[in-house]
Parts: structure tokens; sequence; C-alpha cells
């Protein structure tokens, strides 16, 4: 139950930032903001598709903390091994490269413990898995062949919607 609330929370968070970076003005990321002379690390590939999207919040921060508090609300020190790996692992390297300022992986982190709270109340954690439950009894091959993909476009970052949804002029 924790697991799930976590990989759907990992989801609201995300369609949160993203619409919350559509939403508010643009922020230019430390690396492309004239104003700092940020010196990217050599080797970084072009930056030029990340000139029209605004780095705060950041949306990774806000689906892979999502998912670690997932995993902390099931196991406490196998969270915090999770949480500390994401902050290292994914959230540092960003603010090292320049993609995003701390204020922006702060508000991801945010949005994440927001999400993953909300689908955790025990009133609305009744509301939205008691058709998923009912979805896995009644016809278990769909559920965990959607619950398949759902997960896969978790780990590649949800490349192929964003390279279909390109395709089509839209940037998200």
């Amino acid at each position: 139950m924790h697991l799930l609330t976590g990989i759907v929370g990992a989801l609201l968070a995300l369609f949160v930032a993203r619409a919350l970076a559509f939403a508010l003005p643009l922020r230019l990321r430390p690396l492309l903001d004239p104003a700092l002379h940020f010196r990217p690390p050599s080797g970084l590939p072009d930056q030029s598709n990340w000139t029209t999207w605004s780095s705060f919040p950041s949306d990774h921060a806000a689906l892979f903390f999502a998912l670690g508090l997932g995993v902390w609300h099931v196991s406490r020190k196998g969270g915090i091994a999770l949480l500390l790996y994401i902050l290292l692992f994914i959230c540092l390297p960003r603010l090292y490269v320049g993609i995003h300022y701390p204020s922006d992986i702060l508000a991801g982190a945010i949005l994440a413990y927001w999400a993953v709270a909300l689908l955790g109340a025990r009133k609305i954690n009744e509301i939205w898995t008691k058709p998923l439950f009912l979805l896995l009894e009644r016809s278990p091959g769909f559920f965990y062949a959607m619950f398949f993909l759902l997960t896969f476009q978790i780990a590649t970052l949800f490349w192929d919607i964003r390279t279909l949804l390109s395709s089509f002029g839209l940037s998200v």
C-alpha cells in the first residue's frame, strides 16, 4: 500500500511540478543565466533545449523524493538510504552542473512530501486505492501490464511519452 502511495504520489508530484513550471514565470537555469557567470563542467551536453524550460521546481526531485518517501513508509532504514542516494546521486549533480538552484530541489522535495502525505491520508487513500484494487482483483493481467508500463516510464523518465508529445510540437 505504501509503495503504491509512493508511486502514485510521484506521479502527482511530477504533474504538479510540471504545471508549476509552466504556470510560474520562467526561471533560467543557473548554467544559462549570464548574470551568474556560471562555468559548467566540461563535457556537459548541449543545453539549448533547456532555454524554454523553467528550473523551478525540480521535477526530478519531486519524482524521486516521492518514490523514496514511499519506501521510507515501508522501511525506515531502506527509505533513509534511498533518500540519501537521491540527494547525493540525483539532486546534487543537478546542482553541480547548473541545471537547478538549491531552492528548485527543495521545492521539488516539498511537493513530493505533500503528494505522498495527501495520498496517504486515510480517507483519500481509500478513495483512490479502491478502484485500483478492484481492477487488480478483476483483471490481474491487465493491472500488472499497465503497472509495468507505468514503472517503465518512470524508470526512463517518460522518454517515450515526451518524444511522442514533442513530435506534436509540445514541450513537456
